[in-house]
């Protein structure tokens, strides 16, 4: 009666572990997802491949810049927002698209497609070593996704076994606007 108590404990015991462990065993999308880069805004940050700098933020209710002569500009009902920001390839030429607005809802944002004429965008070019290129990352959100938000960029937009830069957009190096001049954000 012992022995067979002994081996009931032991199948009882081994069948908690395996449960424990399946449950506790990361799923198959975290172990291969992104490694995350952290860095705050202001600071270059390196990441396989790419090294990223934003330098401020800009929230606008209407964007307008000048294309095949003559004045362009688009409104929202949300807001614009337009990260100023500097990338270069390293140590190979790279086309980095994968940039990302997360709020603090968890929300994801893609790059505006409404803008496809607007100068000086990020993601679109090849991106060398030693040539950085100052651009913009341009997101239409909802209003209520602008504050607490997260930049996330990478070379692809869902990177797996790759880096991500992740990165806080700071209240202290965010602007707002009624209406921003893209064409005037780059001169002098």
């Amino acid at each position: 009666m012992i022995r067979l108590l002994t081996r009931l404990a032991g199948i009882v015991i081994a069948a908690a572990l395996l449960f424990a462990m399946q449950r506790t065993t990361p799923g198959y999308s975290e172990i291969t997802g992104p490694i995350p880069v952290s860095g705050a805004m202001g600071q270059s940050i390196a990441a396989r491949g790419f090294s990223f700098r934003a330098d401020k933020l800009i929230l606008a209710d209407r964007i307008r810049w000048r294309a095949y002569g003559r004045d362009i500009e688009r409104d929202s009902s949300g807001l614009w927002a337009v990260v100023v920001a500097e990338m270069e390839g390293r140590p190979a030429s790279v086309t980095a698209n994968g940039a990302l607005w997360r709020s603090a809802s968890g929300r994801r944002y893609t790059p505006s497609q409404r803008l496809a004429t607007a100068p000086r965008q990020l993601g679109a070019n090849r991106l060398e070593p030693g040539l950085p290129q100052r651009g913009l990352l341009i997101f239409e959100i909802p209003r209520e996704e602008a504050d607490d938000a997260t930049l996330l960029v990478s070379l692809i937009r869902w990177p797996r076994l790759d880096s991500e830069i992740r990165m806080p957009l700071a209240r202290d190096r965010t602007e707002s606007t009624d209406v921003l001049d893209l064409d005037g954000l780059f001169d002098g």
